[in-house]
């Protein structure tokens, strides 16, 4: 690979991914660059929607809010803002997006040397580009954006981590929402994350609900259900097979306050869903359930885990699949990995 030289960088702009797991991904390569550019000012355009999600994160400097791509007067403004910051390097992470490519390259047009643009290598926006970082298919996601800081120069981590981390204030709203349902300040809970964006990726209720149970008993520990205001009703089909109510956070939580949960869980039994990658993030251990997507590209990035995935679908599935997990396999899984012997995440 051909070296990027971009000397000197005092404002970076990164276009960052819209969801709340590929923004996590990107955290790894974020301290690369803090890493590589010290005394850069390092911005980070998210849909503001995600800014909990970086707004402690000690590598990014400033929050730009994504624009709605559906105003144009949005749009327009959004590129007029990232021309008149002067930034030194943009970085696109929206390899796919025809408007961040044009944006990136109305920020550089008629500018000598300044800012140099650099993506993630696509077809469709190559040319609005100066320089391209192949993505090779066949790893990690968290590896295809380290491989921009490696093109960049940046030193990198020989163990890199996701990070994210809550807020005193977070903590305490958790606190309230806890002793509104009957939990003291410092109990630990057993997280189930029962939601998803696609049906293909939930595993059913009833079987969390099993699980839990079972995992409650086991360990001694409630139960909490986390989730948004679309899982809300699952969530209470799980309570309904449960003998004691877990902390029913499902709806009532935000980014913050999520995470906030995440940090007292003993460990998640989860879907493959943005909590996930936050747990991970939070070095909470995770029993993840993969159904299509694949868990060497999407999976937990931690050692903390347990991928359940069965690559045989059920009869009425043509590709994997959650129906032909169990219950049985899941609580197996997780009694396992929370009384494996402890492994230390270490940040360099």
């Amino acid at each position: 690979m051909n070296a990027i030289h971009v000397t000197d960088a005092r404002r970076i702009l990164v276009l960052n991914r819209n969801h709340i797991g590929d923004c996590l991904l990107t955290t790894p390569l974020l301290r690369a660059l803090k890493r590589g550019y010290p005394r850069a000012h390092i911005t980070v355009s998210i849909p503001d929607s995600l800014r909990d999600l970086l707004v402690t994160n000690p590598h990014v400097d400033g929050i730009l809010p994504r624009p709605d791509l559906n105003q144009w007067s949005e749009k327009f403004r959004f590129a007029f803002d990232i021309r008149g910051r002067d930034f030194d390097l943009i970085i696109s992470l929206q390899e796919k997006s025809k408007f961040y490519a044009w944006a990136t390259r109305y920020a550089a047009f008629l500018r000598r040397g300044r800012p140099v643009t650099v993506a993630l290598e696509h077809p469709r926006t190559r040319c609005h580009y100066q320089h391209h970082v192949s993505i090779c298919s066949d790893r990690h996601e968290v590896y295809k954006y380290l491989d921009i800081a490696e093109r960049l120069g940046c030193p990198m981590d020989r163990n890199p981590v996701l990070e994210l981390a809550t807020t005193q204030t977070a903590r305490d709203r958790v606190d309230r929402l806890a002793a509104e349902q009957g939990f003291d300040a410092d109990t630990r809970f057993i997280g189930l994350n029962p939601g998803a964006t696609k049906d293909a990726k939930r595993w059913a209720a009833q079987r969390f609900a099993v699980v839990g149970e079972r995992l409650s008993r086991e360990f001694g520990l409630p139960v909490m259900v986390l989730g948004g205001p679309q899982d809300q009703d699952r969530a209470e089909l799980i309570a309904a097979g449960m003998e004691r109510r877990p902390l029913m956070s499902a709806g009532r939580a935000g980014l913050a306050d999520t995470a906030a949960l995440l940090e007292r869980c003993a460990f998640l039994v989860t879907n493959d869903t943005g909590p996930m990658h936050m747990a991970v993030a939070m070095a909470v251990p995770v029993v993840a359930l993969f159904g299509p997507t694949s868990p060497q590209k999407y999976g937990p990035f931690t050692r903390l885990k347990t991928v359940l995935r069965h690559e045989a679908p059920c009869p009425r599935c043509l590709e994997p699949c959650l129906h032909t997990i169990t219950p049985d396999e899941c609580f197996e899984a997780a009694r396992k990995l929370y009384t494996a012997p402890p492994v230390r995440r270490v940040l360099q």
